[in-house]
């Protein structure tokens, strides 16, 4: 394979994680205190009742909330969730299958799953939670502070690349599109 066919492969690859994988995490950010809806839904088609199984997990491994043909579940709940999740019934007919999360703290921080399983659907969700903002006086400024207007997440970096990446394409080897 010659070297322009490499660059064109890598410049493909790139482009496919870029659109991809690495955008598939929904951010939601909330405040400590407060309440946030975690989204999840199937839209393809109505799913039937014995269709409506839903799986909320926290990191993977906790159980945040059940919902079992069509029916909310929460015996096996993991503590931490006990009382602070409400979900939406009335709309498990609609495909949405949300839930929201009340008195958020710094511990509830980290990735959300939902998995519809009939459908092998799964979403994934990270929560930032923040303290809130002080009414009192504004932050002060630090001398140590640095800004950056690159994005540092990975679909931020991505694109960088993409762009050196073509960068190098048209410069090298005279190839426009």
């Amino acid at each position: 394979m010659d070297s322009k066919c490499r660059c064109w492969l890598i410049y493909l690859i790139l482009h496919l994680i870029d659109k991809g994988s690495l955008q598939d995490t929904l951010e939601i950010e909330g405040v400590v205190g407060d309440s946030v809806i975690l989204p999840c839904s199937y839209q393809e088609r109505v799913l039937n009742p014995d269709e409506r199984n839903v799986f909320w997990r926290y990191n993977t491994y906790k159980k945040v909330y059940n919902i079992e043909k069509g029916k909310p579940i929460t015996g096996d709940q993991d503590a931490v969730f006990k009382d602070r999740i409400e979900s939406f019934p009335s709309e498990y007919k609609n495909g949405n299958f949300s839930i929201r999360l009340n008195h958020l703290n710094f511990t509830d921080n980290g990735e959300y799953f939902c998995y519809i399983s009939k459908v092998k659907q799964q979403d994934k969700l990270r929560l930032t939670v923040r303290a809130p903002l002080s009414t009192l006086s504004p932050p002060k400024p630090t001398t140590h502070s640095r800004s950056s207007s690159m994005k540092t997440e990975p679909n931020g970096i991505v694109t960088f690349l993409i762009a050196v990446l073509e960068v190098f394409v048209l410069r090298y080897f005279g190839v426009f599109y």
